[in-house]
């Protein structure tokens, strides 16, 4: 398998995406501001189990059957919060209710089946989420977009066997202390956000081996992969976020 495929330039002088935050799922004032793409953040711990309650009604059958699978309640909850926080975003900006937004799948480039990025059926709007226990995501964007949020891990270098060669290289000399600019963990999670986002942005997922694209571990908040730009998003201690935006 031919590995460096793709290969990020990074660029030093661009900042990291702040999102908004998006404190409520019963705010009837989410709006769109300028610009080709936002990106809201849930803080899922501090929503409010009342307001959860509420907006579960918002969920078609699948999705609640997809968060009854989770076995563990952090992760269902986080589950629930990203796709009512998703309908909610993508309601406003596309003037739909949040209970009347309907799913759907364009077609993956792989094989052409309908299973590639989400999509909003009938609005036009591109969007991404993502969530994991403590954080939600949602981006919404006129070009095809993908968002990634993930927790620093316990084992990174462990973890890092599945990315790039050169990423797994890099996170392995951070733990033993032989590379400045940022701690192992810290390193895995900018790696693993900034591929992810990327292949959900490209609409095929881990259907494509994550070891092919190197998107690095170093700090620089921007860079250009072919005709993407995949950005860090600012997230708080003990995560890592990116978003992919085709330009």
């Amino acid at each position: 398998m031919t590995r460096d495929v793709a290969k990020a330039v990074p660029d030093q002088q661009a900042e990291p995406v702040t999102p908004d935050v998006l404190d409520s799922l019963l705010n009837t004032s989410v709006a769109r501001g300028a610009g080709p793409v936002a990106v809201w953040r849930v803080p899922t711990e501090s929503l409010a189990d009342a307001e959860l309650a509420v907006a579960r009604d918002w969920l078609d059958e699948g999705e609640r059957r997809q968060a009854s699978s989770y076995v563990r309640a952090e992760l269902r909850r986080a589950y629930e919060i990203a796709h009512a926080a998703a309908r909610l975003v993508v309601g406003a900006v596309s003037d739909t209710p949040p209970e009347k937004v309907v799913w759907g799948r364009h077609a993956c480039p792989g094989c052409g089946e309908p299973h590639g990025r989400p999509r909003a059926e009938g609005s036009g709007v591109e969007f991404s989420l993502s969530h994991t226990p403590g954080q939600v995501l949602v981006a919404v964007a006129d070009v095809a977009v993908g968002v990634d949020v993930e927790r620093h891990p316990d084992d990174p270098v462990a973890l890092a066997k599945l990315l790039h060669p050169r990423e797994l290289e890099e996170i392995e000399a951070a733990a033993h202390g032989t590379l400045d600019g940022g701690r192992a963990t810290v390193r895995f999670t900018r790696a693993w956000a900034r591929t992810e986002a990327y292949l959900k942005g490209i609409g095929i997922g881990l259907g494509r081996d994550p070891h092919l694209d190197y998107l690095g571990t170093d700090g620089a908040p921007s860079r250009s992969l072919g005709a993407w730009t995949v950005r860090d998003v600012v997230v708080p201690e003990g995560y890592g976020a990116a978003l992919a935006l085709l330009v």
